[in-house]
């Protein structure tokens, strides 16, 4: 093929066939046959490829043309990611309403733990009056009978100290 001249070939076959007969395919037949007809497919072959100084044209190929496989991939990943959308939506559904029950439970909890305070209000404004407040006002008299000379006062002041002492003990009690 080519640049070089054909050769003539001699085969030798040695035939092992009683009848004397010998196979050939039927390409063989045919190139025996029409060395000219073989001739002709090469030289169209050869006007197939041209030589090699010469620029190739060949029809543009579009690297970004969809293939039929392309666009097949395209709609599963499409359809996987609604399916993924989907289960997402549907994941975040069920958690807003677990949410919205848990919130529920929680405002029930609240409401019943505001009553509770309100009606318990009424008996800490009874209790939450100032303490030792007759202690507290022999103080501030002593105080302004005496500017000048605090330590007058110092008794009054220690039996204060103790009522407040004392009434705090006592709430502490209660609460715990």
């Amino acid at each position: 093929m080519g640049g070089s001249t054909s050769k003539t070939r001699k085969l030798t076959v040695e035939n092992d066939d009683p009848n004397n007969v010998i196979k050939v395919s039927e390409d063989v037949v045919d190139r025996l046959r029409g060395n000219q007809t073989v001739r002709q497919e090469l030289q169209k072959n050869q006007t197939a490829f041209p030589p090699q100084g010469t620029p190739v044209i060949t029809t543009p190929y579009f690297l970004n043309e969809p293939s039929l496989t392309t666009l097949q991939l395209r709609q599963q990943n499409v359809a996987e990611l609604k399916k993924n959308d989907e289960y997402w939506e549907n994941r975040i559904r069920a958690l807003e309403a677990s949410h919205k029950k848990m919130n529920e439970i929680m405002d029930k909890e609240y409401n019943k733990a505001v009553e509770q305070f309100q009606g318990s209000k009424t008996v800490v404004k009874e209790k939450s009056l100032p303490p030792c407040t007759e202690s507290e006002k022999a103080v501030m008299e002593c105080y302004q009978c005496y500017p000048n000379e605090s330590m007058r006062c110092s008794k009054i002041v220690q039996a204060f100290q103790e009522c407040v002492d004392m009434r705090r003990s006592c709430l502490l009690a209660n609460r715990g």
